[in-house]
C-alpha cells in the first residue's frame, strides 16, 4: 500500500455494494473500466474488462433478489456460485450487533525521481495508519453494501471488497447480509490529505471482518501486511523493509505479520534491533489466530 499526500477539496463518501446472488453454476465475474476511471463489477466481460476470480464454495440463501438502491451509485455484482464437491454448512445470516474495529495499515512512500535528484531524501519511508473498519448487519440482504471515506481510492476501495468476501467465506456467513465501512479518523489535521491506495492491507482488513463477525477482539500490539484474495491466501507486498519501520512507529506494536517467504535477513534484524517479532503467514486462518487468539470458525 501507497500514501500519498494530495489536497483534498469537499470530503466525500464513496459507496460500493457488490450483489451476490443465485443463478447457474460456473459464473465468471469481470471487473471493467469505465469511462470515468471507476471500476465496475459484473458477470459479463466486454471491452475494458479483465475477469476476476469468485467464491467457488459461497453458496447464497433463499433471500429474494434485489438490488441496492440507484441513487447510492452503488457498483454491483452478481456472482453465481459453482457447486460444491462436498457438503458444507449452510451459510449464515444471523443478525449481530454493530461492531467496529481499529487495525494498522502499513504503508511506505518515496519521493519522486525529480526530488531525489535534486538531492532530498526520506530517512523512514515506513509509516502507519490507523483506520477503522465498522461492519453490521445489512438487513434488505442486497449486499455486501460497502463504504468508505475520501481517504480511500478506487484500489483501496476494491481491497476492501476482497477482504469482505474472504472474511465471509472463511466464516460461512451470506456476504449479502453484511455492510462494511472504512475510515479513517482523523485525530490530526495531518491526515487531512492522506490518500491510501494498493492491496497490501487486505489481510489486515480481512482479519478484522473476521473478528467482527466472530465477535473475537483483536491484539493491540500485532502490525499485518499483505494482500488476500479469494482463495484466503495471503500474497507478497512491496516495501517490507519500510514497513517494519512503520510498524515500529508507534509503541505498542512487538510482531510485524508479513507473507510467507517474504522475510528477508534485513527485516528480521530491524525487528529484533526494535523488539518487533516478524512473523510468516500463508493463510487467512494463521493471520487471523495469531491476531486473536483463537481460531477461524463458523459463525453463529
Amino acid at each position: 500500500m501507497r500514501i500519498r499526500i494530495w489536497r483534498v477539496g469537499i470530503v466525500s463518501i464513496v459507496a460500493a455494494g457488490l450483489w451476490l446472488g443465485p443463478g447457474v453454476a460456473e459464473a465468471e465475474m469481470w471487473k471493467c473500466k469505465q469511462a470515468d476511471g471507476s471500476m465496475l463489477f459484473k458477470d459479463g466481460g466486454g471491452s475494458g474488462c479483465q475477469q476476476v476470480e469468485v467464491l467457488p464454495e459461497l453458496q447464497s440463501t433463499n433471500t429474494p433478489s434485489t438490488r441496492v438502491a440507484s441513487e447510492s451509485q452503488s457498483k454491483i455484482v452478481e456472482v453465481s456460485p459453482a457447486p460444491s464437491k462436498q457438503a458444507l454448512p449452510a451459510l449464515s445470516s444471523r443478525p449481530f450487533s454493530p461492531t467496529s474495529r481499529i487495525i494498522p495499515s502499513l504503508s511506505y512512500h518515496d519521493l519522486s525521481s525529480g526530488l531525489r535528484a535534486k538531492g532530498w531524501s526520506i530517512p523512514n519511508k515506513g509509516d502507519i495508519t490507523m483506520v477503522q473498519i465498522d461492519v453490521s448487519y445489512w438487513p434488505t440482504g442486497n449486499g455486501p453494501y460497502l463504504a468508505t471515506d475520501h481517504h480511500f481510492k478506487d484500489w483501496a476501495r476494491q481491497t476492501l471488497g476482497v477482504a469482505v468476501l474472504a472474511a465471509a467465506k472463511a466464516v460461512r456467513y451470506d456476504p449479502r447480509f453484511l455492510r462494511a465501512q472504512l475510515t479513517m479518523p482523523v485525530g490530526s489535521i495531518l491526515h487531512n490529505g492522506l490518500r491510501v491506495d494498493g492491496p497490501s492491507a487486505g489481510v489486515a482488513w480481512a482479519v478484522a471482518v473476521t473478528s467482527a463477525l466472530l465477535g473475537d477482539p483483536l491484539r493491540s500490539d500485532v502490525c499485518l501486511s499483505g494482500t488476500i484474495d479469494l482463495n484466503l491466501v495471503v500474497g507478497p507486498v512491496g516495501g517490507l523493509e519500510h514497513k517494519i519501520e512503520g510498524c515500529h512507529l508507534l509503541p505498542q506494536f512487538h510482531e510485524m505479520l508479513l507473507p510467507a517467504g517474504q522475510s528477508t535477513f534485513a527485516i528480521t534484524d530491524k525487528g529484533m534491533a526494535r523488539s518487533i517479532k516478524v512473523t510468516e503467514v500463508s493463510t487467512l486462518a494463521e493471520a487471523y489466530e495469531i491476531s486473536t487468539g483463537q481460531p477461524v470458525r463458523v459463525a453463529p
